[in-house]
């Protein structure tokens, strides 16, 4: 935990602080951001495309990217509620399947980068119009309900006032902030974000790191669908639309680099949280909500415009 905490000493730090104004600032024009049921609101919010960040987290630090995340949220979601409400799978077997198909596209995107050699950029692109189209096939377009009450139950519960989604979120940060400085593992996926031939050349199995980092960004994206479904008890085909670029953008505030090794899980859960304040209170203060694909994207843009120069600096 000390480890952990001491990570805040460094550019997480300077996230905090950015973060603590936004919140004064939001305060000072509308004290109802700091309400309690706002801040429940930040919370539950960020959890569905946090759980996403976390897999786009290990891609990047892996020094891989992935576009297709946000299409297998929606895969996963719908595959988990047809499954479930067309042939009456049990819920969890459902989810277990649905999760498989995040498994599937991870796979599926590794072998098109490293075995094909399709640029990541257009790989990924083209295996999110696929994810996509599966899930708007199979539901023919249309809401897929109504699923099982307890499905209901678990994505309305707030046990310590506090989302279940949310709370996964936290686990999520917390063991893969341990995994990533505290293990062999961690230490090679690092390794292979900084160079890969060295890190081939120092006997690290850059293709089991690979792959590996895929399948968690997959498997979390449909995870990230598939907990949406519990909140609003329906499957539709259209979820995570654009959190694929919220998740990417929240991993560069948070200080992971976007070209790889530099970052840590504090970071993206700084990250998250501090684009999930500026939405929510952009809106609190009553500002057009379309303001935040401007922020988002501005952000975007200028963390990547940041990251690449220091990158030039280092390299120089």
């Amino acid at each position: 935990m000390r480890r952990f905490l001491g990570m805040a000493r460094g550019r997480e730090a300077g996230i905090i602080i950015s973060l603590l104004i936004l919140i004064i600032i939001f305060t000072i024009i509308n004290p109802v951001f700091l309400k309690p049921d706002n801040i429940q609101n930040i919370f539950r919010a960020s959890a569905f495309t946090g759980i996403m960040a976390v897999g786009v987290g290990w891609l990047l630090i892996s020094g891989s990217i992935d576009l297709s995340i946000g299409a297998v949220a929606g895969m996963g979601s719908i595959i988990t509620s047809y499954l479930t409400v067309k042939f009456g799978y049990p819920i969890l077997l459902s989810v277990a399947i649905g999760l498989s198909s995040g498994l599937t596209m991870g796979i599926l995107n590794y072998v098109l980068i490293y075995a094909v050699k399709i640029p990541a950029f257009l790989a990924t692109i083209g295996t999110m119009y696929i994810a996509r189209g599966i899930a708007f096939l199979i539901s023919n377009g249309l809401s897929i309900y109504p699923l099982p009450k307890e499905v209901g139950q678990f994505g309305m519960a707030m046990p310590l006032n506090i989302s279940w989604h949310f709370i996964i979120f936290v686990l999520l940060i917390i063991i893969s902030q341990v995994i990533l400085f505290h293990t062999v593992y961690g230490l090679e996926v690092r390794a292979t974000g900084s160079d890969r031939e060295i890190a081939k050349m120092t006997e690290v199995n850059v293709k089991k790191v690979s792959i590996s980092t895929f399948i968690i960004a997959g498997m979390l994206s449909a995870l990230s669908g598939i907990l949406l479904m519990t909140r609003v008890v329906t499957g539709q085909p259209n979820t995570g639309t654009g959190w694929e670029l919220i998740a990417i953008a929240a991993c560069a505030i948070g200080g992971v680099s976007l070209f790889g090794y530099e970052g840590s899980f504090l970071g993206v859960f700084l990250g998250i949280i501090t684009l999930q304040v500026i939405q929510n209170g952009l809106v609190v203060i009553g500002l057009s909500s379309h303001l935040n694909l401007i922020v988002v994207g501005s952000i975007l843009v200028c963390t990547a415009a940041i990251d690449w120069q220091r990158r030039i600096k280092l390299d120089i």
